[in-house]
Order: structure tokens, then sequence, then C-alpha cells
């Protein structure tokens, strides 16, 4: 598919009826990739629903829909290959919610296992946390500043760069002229609506879209 558009939606941690009402009503699945910058676990009520509604999404639409590796997607795979007692809360509570649904938690585990770190065309990389100012390789996954789990000075890298990870107050998104980025994460989890940037595939930024939160997500 040659995508004229993205259309690129923040943290969505849980917040099922907040995702679907947004991608219902504002994606384009005939000319726009769908892409999410990761955490779409933990936090909110619905882990489960939202990884199942997303899997749908990529099966249904498999060239167009595409999903970048969060910190908590990494929490999941690191709480299930290195096992302790007692077991994070998190994890208990995703592996009930999976069970409930009837979801293989092998097979959701092996699903966030492969999802990538970034991504990116000439023009746009779309990432969990951003590309790090001083970061030494931030594509190493247990680097405090790498893309999973940055929180300093972004560089910048080129081209527009798009990430969640930070809550951003007031609850709207924030460009960072120096980086050339956005931080579009604004707490959907805790009431701030789940937001999503809609931009050319060249990086030109088009428009923010807000889905409020609804009241069964929070």
């Amino acid at each position: 598919m040659f995508a004229v558009n993205l259309l690129v939606v923040a943290d969505v941690h849980g917040c099922s009826r907040t995702l679907k009402a947004l991608v219902r009503a504002r994606w384009n699945p005939h000319d726009e990739f769908l892409i999410f910058v990761g955490d779409l676990v933990n936090k909110g009520p619905k882990s489960a629903r939202v990884v199942e509604y997303v899997r749908e999404l990529q099966t249904e639409y498999p060239y167009s829909v595409f999903v970048v590796r969060g910190n908590h997607e990494q929490m999941m795979v690191d709480a299930h290959d290195n096992p302790v007692l007692p077991e994070p809360a998190f994890f208990a509570r995703f592996k009930k919610d999976l069970l409930k649904r009837g979801i293989s938690l092998k097979k959701t585990i092996e699903w966030m296992h492969q999802l990538p770190l970034k991504w990116e065309n000439k023009y746009v990389m779309v990432t969990h946390a951003g590309i790090a100012l001083h970061a030494r390789d931030p594509f190493i996954a247990a680097n405090l500043r790498s893309v999973l789990h940055n929180r300093s000075a972004l560089k910048n890298v080129g081209k527009l760069q798009i990430f969640g990870h930070v809550i951003q107050m007031p609850e709207i998104p924030r460009f960072y002229p120096a980086a050339n980025a956005w931080c579009i994460d604004t707490g959907c989890w805790r009431g701030g609506g789940l937001h999503a940037l809609r931009l050319t595939r060249t990086g030109e930024v088009l428009e923010f879209l807000r889905e409020p939160t609804h009241i069964t997500d929070l």
C-alpha cells in the first residue's frame, strides 16, 4: 500500500473504548498508515482488549497498521521471560485479563517480542520515547536513555520525530523545536484523552485529533 498520510496514535495504556472510538471515527485505512507509539498496555483497565483489537487491525490491514514497542510492552516481555516471585502485580493482572478473553499469553508475548523499536521513512521517525541527545546507543533496550525509557533532552535526527512516554501538561501535545520532535502522550488512562497526529508521509503536520477518555477506561 502507498499511504498518502500517517496517523500516529499516542500511548493507549489499556483504554480500549477510547481507542476504538478514535480509530473508527478518524482513521482512513485506504490511504493512511496507522502507527502506535507503544505502551498499549498497563495503567488503564483493559490491556487485553487493546492488544486484541490492535492485532485484529493488523490482521485485517497487514500493510497499514504498525506498532512500535514501548517500555510497558518490554515490562511484560521481561516479566514473562525472567519470572520472579512474587510475580509483579501488573503481569498477574494482564495474564488474568488475557485468560478471561481466551487470548494466548504465549502468542501475545511472542508478538510483543517482535515489535520494532522504531518506524521510519525518509522524513519521519516514530519511537516510544524519542532519540536522546547523549545516548550512546538508543536502540539497546536496557539503556536508560534508550527509545524505550528516555526522559532526557532529544537529538535532532534530521527528520521529524514523534514519540510518547512522557505525559505533557497541560494535556496537549508539545513540540520541541530544537529536536524537531512532537511528544503526543497526554495521559489517556488518567483522563487526558487520546491524541493522534495526522501528517503527510513527508512529515507535514495536518492536524491533531483528540478522543476524550471514555468513562469506562478510567
